[in-house]
């Protein structure tokens, strides 16, 4: 997304303009281009080539931070899984040997847990722009 800011201001001294160009991509503005150009002809080649190792970084950045989000979620979810289950076989052990009410409260509490953690972490996830 590109945005670009103009301010002008003037008064009996003259005139002054301001411009502020703002944009997320690492290339820049065909404008500053032209005007680098003028200056020194050989460092619109070098910044057409830092922008595109920029580009490729960025690229690889994103990629290995969506794989570790990914490892991360499903590393999560293999120990709720886990706790999940081992309430209820702790819950049913105890039931099995004489308990079946303290059994089927700790199985009980066990999911219950889980699932206010997970309603938790739902609402309290902030929107995203």
């Amino acid at each position: 997304m590109a945005k670009t800011t103009t301010a002008n201001v003037r008064n009996r001294h003259g005139d002054l303009t301001v411009q502020h160009h703002e944009t997320d991509s690492p290339l820049l503005p065909v404008a500053q281009l032209e005007h680098l150009h003028q200056f020194k002809p050989d460092a619109v080649d070098f910044v057409i080539e830092q922008t595109k190792i920029e580009a490729d970084y960025r690229r690889a950045e994103t990629q290995r931070l969506n794989t570790l989000v990914f490892v991360e979620r499903v590393i999560g979810q293999v120990f709720a899984l886990l706790i999940g289950l081992s309430g209820i076989f702790s819950g049913a052990y105890v039931a099995v040997n004489g308990q079946p009410t303290a059994g089927a409260t700790i199985a009980s509490l066990s999911l219950t847990g889980l699932a206010v953690v997970f309603l938790k972490g739902k609402m309290s996830k902030p929107p995203q722009n």
